[in-house]
């Protein structure tokens, strides 16, 4: 009897101590990976009730598809990164789990003072309709990379305007041994999507507008459209070197003087010029707008959780852009803080004071904007991406590919029923 009791009383004792487990599935990959890890084991030291497991999917390509098909069949985490079109369709299936009793909890919550301190932008990105369904993480937003090296050789100051960026980049472009091969592009930009709508965004234009009765227009098909793929036609291997892929590396090298990428790129730039060219970064230049796309991800929570697990998972969330510890991800990473109180910390100021142009990409923030919430909107950046690859690289006039991307993204809504 003395034994069974002592057994009863151990199994008590080790349930008291039992931690809840958090998983939380991320695309973070090498010192990004590495500092989320630190920030987790952090958090998991100062609550030792709650273990946050990070676990590295892959690339977001792989973790996007990792959660669609654990949407189907089960085995969901806790938590997830997600880009907000990859909630707009797990929404859909009731499986994300609204916010809105956590952050207005009393106990658990946020004052309102201290969800406001979240930029608009990024809190505005995290809501459907009054329902808030996700909290900021990794947040991006795109500036211009220069070259300061080949910009004071030339006499040039950093670009204000397209104008004077598409003017710094035909005086930047060189061929410094004469053998009619380019050395130097004096820009360059990624033949897909992403820098056609940061493109498009700064003329004004967009892909999709929501009309005052709440049904989403396609506008692709606009001038605004036309004027930015004429102007990437017009620098395109002339003036500017394009390709596919990212363009820290060429920037490097040397072989363009100037191109345009989100803030995640920073640590990279820095680490490819290193002891070739000095170089800086500098707000978007002025089109017919200010307007500077955001990137980046979310953090959302899935309702097949348990009660204690999510009520956990929120603990985990709020720490996550806590000021300190989102001001300690942007300085080990480049994405942004989300939180305007992140710049008040000591870190930050530290940061900024050793390094003052960390602060441009922050007077973007009033002026961001971002991809439309639908869960088609993959689909849609899928046929945008052809039609601007068709452009540019003659399979398509600029209005036949605009007139082909308007069809194709009606025909994707209407099949939504959108």
């Amino acid at each position: 009897m003395k034994k069974f009791l002592l057994v009863v009383l151990l199994s008590v004792a080790i349930l008291s101590f039992a931690k809840v487990k958090v998983t939380f599935w991320h695309a973070m990959g090498g010192g990004h990976g590495q500092t989320l890890q630190e920030i987790v084991n952090f958090f998991n030291q100062q609550h030792p009730d709650i273990e946050v497991e990070a676990i590295y999917i892959g690339n977001y390509s792989t973790l996007q598809q990792k959660l669609l098909a654990a949407a189907q069949a089960g085995g969901l985490p806790t938590i997830s990164q997600a880009y907000s079109n990859w909630t707009a369709k797990l929404i859909y299936s009731g499986i994300v789990e609204p916010l809105n009793k956590y952050i207005t909890d009393p106990k658990i919550g946020f004052t309102s003072a201290e969800w406001l301190d979240i930029w608009e932008p990024m809190r505005l990105n995290c809501t459907w309709d009054k329902t808030v369904y996700a909290l900021p993480f990794n947040k991006s937003i795109y500036v211009l990379y220069v070259n300061t090296d080949a910009l004071t050789l030339a006499g040039l100051k950093i670009p204000e305007t397209m104008g004077e960026l598409k003017k710094a980049a035909i005086l930047m472009t060189e061929d410094f041994n004469g053998d009619g091969t380019i050395d130097q592009y004096g820009f360059g930009f990624r033949s897909t999507v992403d820098h056609f709508q940061v493109f498009l965004a700064l003329n004004g234009g967009s892909v999709l507008k929501k009309d005052s009765d709440g049904k989403w227009k396609v506008t692709i098909n606009s001038e605004e459209s036309r004027e930015v793929l004429q102007f990437m036609l017009d620098l395109k291997d002339k003036y500017a070197l394009v390709q596919g892929g990212y363009l820290d590396g060429p920037f490097g090298e040397g072989k363009i003087a100037m191109f345009i990428e989100t803030v995640a790129s920073k640590p990279y730039v820095a680490s490819g010029s290193a002891g070739k060219h000095g170089w800086s970064w500098a707000p978007l230049p002025v089109w017919k707008t200010q307007n500077a796309l955001f990137a980046g991800t979310d953090v959302i929570m899935f309702s097949s959780a348990k009660d204690e697990e999510k009520k956990a998972a929120w603990e985990f969330m709020k720490f996550l852009i806590s000021p300190d510890i989102t001001a300690y991800w942007a300085t080990k990473t480049g994405y942004l803080p989300v939180r305007k109180s992140a710049t008040e910390t000591q870190l930050w100021k530290k940061f900024v004071a050793e390094d003052p142009a960390a602060e441009v990409p922050l007077q973007q923030l009033p002026n961001g904007v971002f991809d439309p919430q639908l869960g088609v909107w993959a689909e849609i950046r899928t046929i945008v991406g052809n039609m601007v690859n068709d452009v540019l690289f003659g399979k398509k006039t600029i209005d036949e590919g605009l007139k082909w991307a308007e069809q194709e993204i009606t025909r994707e809504l209407q099949r939504e029923g959108l």
